[in-house]
This record gives C-alpha cells, structure tokens and sequence, in this order.
C-alpha cells in the first residue's frame, strides 16, 4: 500500500467545489479580476517547474481544446509552493503567462451569464521540459497532449461562480457644444467632445441627452449618416431625453454613438466584454 500523500492544490479563497468570491471574479460583474490564491503540497520527485492553467469547459465555451482559458501560468520555479492572490507575475522568477479567451496575458476572472464551473489544473514537470515561451497558447487539454512525456503529477481545484440577478447600473449625462475642432455641434461627456467610452459587459447604462439631439447607437461609424444602421439590440429609446443600453457578453465590441439628426456629433463605445468575453 502507498501512503505517500497526494499532491494537491488548495486556495484560501474557496474551496473544492465551492463559490469563488466576487472578487476574483471580472470587473463587469463588480469584482475585481484578483487571480486566487493557490497554494500546493506534496509534489513528485525530481519535479523540476510548475504550470498552472485555470479554463472553463461550460456552454457557451467548448470542452478539451475549445475551453475558455482563464489564466494560463508557465515555467513557475521548483522552489515556489504558493501563489497570491491579485500575485504580480515579474516577482516569480522565469514565469510567463500564456494567452486567454479573450486573448490577454494576465489573469481573467469569471464573467458568466450563469453559472459556471472553473477548473484550475497545477503540473509538476520534469526537467527535460523546455520553457514554455511567453504569449503560448494552452487549455488543460491542449498541455496535457502535448507534455505528456514530461507532466510528472497534476493536482486539481475546481471552483464555481454564479452572477447576481440584479447587474449594475450607471447613467451616464450627455451635453452638446459647438464642435472646438470644426463645425457643427458634438456630444460632451465628462467636459470631453465626443469622449472614447469603455462599456463594461452585464452593465446597464442610461444616456440622458437634450432631446433635440437623440443619441443612438450603431456598428458603423456616425450611424445613419456615415450609412450604417441603427444598432437596437438592448437599447430601449422610448423615454423622451434618454437611450438606455443593457451592454451584455453578446454585444459589439465597438459601437459607435451618434446624433440621429445631426452629423459628427458621436465617437466611440468599446464594449470590454463584448463577443469574445461572457463566461
């Protein structure tokens, strides 16, 4: 009989099974996109670097190769043991950090529709492996193919994260002044003429506008007159002086806004979340 203990991986942010908090979670969930803290005991001999990757295997991401990978962290030294949470990579010697769904190279906390389940996978790799380049790309499947020969032990947490019912909410005031760069009138918002806006995903904002200057959205830039089209999903207009958007995962990741009489008066709405993000 073997007593050798198990290698593991645990967090003293959750536990196995159990709800990773809103602070590891994205911004545009109210969290933080602080990485967990991990930390592991019990590694195989001769285990010479570690590599960690967390990904998500829940509709709509896909399963294996097609996970949406949520952080991906290579060449961790023998000698570490633990990771802290929000952890800053350049104090981990030679560690590198691969690309995620979105793609970034930094950790992505969870940003679902509804709940989904988080697996967090930690190899123990032999010393004939070699260093994995920054900007790699891997799902716990994909590594698990290609560094069979060299995964000495793998230890595994699982983690789940479900959104709140209720998504936040922000309002947003737009003015009108003479355009200070040409001709014409433009929107204003915060003092600055036709201000770049980032959208956070599962956000709904309301745009307060003067009514003789209906701000709308749209894919192209300025809308109707640069011959692109009204973009309406989510967008409820009916309230006279207000156009309000529910941003979601599903949304662009640019939109243009824009007045829906006159010409040059908008700029440019990135949706942080938009299309490739949402799990």
């Amino acid at each position: 009989m073997d007593d050798t203990p198990a290698f593991a991986v645990t967090s003293e942010n959750y536990t196995e099974g159990g709800a990773i908090p809103l602070l590891q979670a994205c911004t545009a969930q109210g969290g933080t996109d602080a990485s967990p803290q991990f930390s592991w005991t019990n590694p195989p001999v001769d285990t010479a670097k570690y590599a960690l990757i967390m990904d998500d295997e829940t509709a709509p991401c896909g399963t294996g190769s097609l996970a949406c990978v949520h952080w991906a962290l290579f060449n961790i030294p023998s000698s570490t043991t633990a990771l802290a949470s929000d952890v800053d990579i350049s104090t981990i010697d030679g560690a590198v950090e691969g690309f995620t769904y979105i793609p970034t190279t930094d950790y992505e906390g969870p940003c679902p529709p509804s709940a989904h389940t988080y697996k967090t996978t930690l190899y123990a790799v032999d010393s004939s492996m070699m260093s994995i380049p920054v900007d790699s790309t891997f799902t716990r499947s994909d590594f698990e193919l290609a560094y069979e020969g060299n995964i000495l032990g793998q230890a595994e947490i699982m983690g789940t994260f479900t959104p709140s019912a209720s998504s936040p909410q922000e309002t947003i005031s737009v003015t009108v002044a003479a355009n200070s760069n040409g001709s014409g009138n433009v929107y204003v918002i915060d003092g600055e003429q036709k201000r770049t806006l980032t959208l956070n995903s599962g956000t709904s904002y309301t745009f307060t506008h003067p009514t003789g200057h209906p701000l709308r959205f749209s894919t192209t830039a300025d809308g109707t007159h640069g011959g692109g089209t009204e973009f309406t999903t989510g967008v409820d207009t009916s309230a006279s002086g207000t156009t309000v958007i529910d941003v979601t995962s599903s949304s662009p990741v640019t939109l243009y806004y824009y007045c829906s009489i006159h010409a040059g008066m908008g700029g440019v709405a990135t949706n942080s979340g938009g299309q490739a993000s949402g799990y």
